[in-house]
């Protein structure tokens, strides 16, 4: 199939978002739907906001809505017009204490993938952080390095999702999405710029040992990220079959719930561990799964559920 682009329209950008249990956010605004990264293990096609829409996807020329993940982009360039009128108009405002207000800049694809959704996201953020808003950003795109004149902000926070270093891993993992080395300097820009910034080390691959993972945390301790979020790739869903197709050795490893379940917890010590040695574990946030049940303490398990982040706002 070839790249199906175009434009969608939304009647409320503004959107309450469950990711206040991952610590996120307590909004949520998706500037497209689809996502031209094509990130193999990417969850957002099995969830209801692509499966719900599988029959206006194919009428626009997507024939699989799920495996065609990558190849489509509908970019909803109306947001910033209705975000102004529906925040002038807003009168309150969630803040959980997980979630703390905060509007992430995307769940469902990247703001910064070309510069059709970097154009949109940089309007979208001034008039947030014009109604004194707190921002999330999250992206693996590059081009965020051109606005950090509105991102250079207290109520902005950037962040990178940066797995590892391995450009080559990376290109079957992530085939359409700039190289980790690429994020990696852009970050730095960002860093000396005076940005606040965070890591998603997520999805780490189960290939990753711990010297791996403490070898990597180094790396991006040089940024002074304010939180890092963590969780290893999930290969259980139609995700599991792009993974497949594009070659990755290890998915067939991690695609039983006990296999996974095992990967993730051994990879979890391994982190605390790495984080530990390091002395940055405050700084260490986990994204558990609530199918480890029975494979983690249940206590443990829960208290990363909705749990604040030790960042600032």
């Amino acid at each position: 199939m070839s790249i199906v682009k175009g434009t969608e329209q939304i009647v409320n950008p503004l959107q309450r978002s469950a990711l206040r249990k991952k610590g996120l956010c307590d909004y949520v605004i998706n500037v497209a739907s689809g996502c031209l990264h094509g990130c193999t293990f990417c969850y957002v096609p099995s969830t209801p906001a692509i499966r719900t829409k599988q029959g206006q996807l194919k009428d626009k020329g997507v024939n699989n809505p799920q495996m065609d993940w990558g190849k489509y982009l509908f970019v909803r360039e109306e947001i910033p017009e209705k975000l102004a009128t529906i925040l002038e108009r807003k009168r309150t405002w969630v803040e959980t204490e997980a979630g703390r207000g905060v509007v992430l800049l995307c769940s469902g694809t990247d703001p910064y993938q070309n510069q059709e959704t970097a154009r949109i996201t940089r309007k979208i953020v001034e008039i947030l952080t014009n109604h004194k808003k707190k921002v999330r950003i999250l992206t693996r795109g590059l081009s965020w390095v051109k606005d950090l004149d509105v991102l250079k902000c207290d109520n902005v926070i950037v962040g990178m999702s940066l797995p590892n270093l391995d450009d080559r891993s990376s290109y079957q993992i992530e085939p359409q999405a700039p190289p980790p080395t690429k994020r990696y300097q852009a970050l730095l820009k960002g860093y000396k710029a005076g940005c606040r910034l965070y890591i998603a080390m997520a999805p780490t691959p189960p290939t990753m040992t711990k010297d791996d993972l403490k070898a990597h945390l180094e790396k991006i301790c040089q940024l002074s990220p304010e939180v890092i979020f963590w969780e290893p790739i999930n290969a259980r869903g139609s995700n599991g079959k792009r993974m497949i197709a594009a070659g990755l050795d290890f998915t067939r490893e991690i695609m039983t719930k006990k296999s996974w379940a095992e990967s993730f917890v051994r990879q979890w010590e391994d982190m605390e561990t790495a984080a530990q040695e390091l002395g940055i574990l405050d700084k260490l946030h986990i994204w558990p799964d609530p199918e480890l049940k029975g494979y983690v303490d249940e206590a443990k398990l829960e208290s990363w559920f909705y749990k604040p982040t030790v960042e600032k706002w």
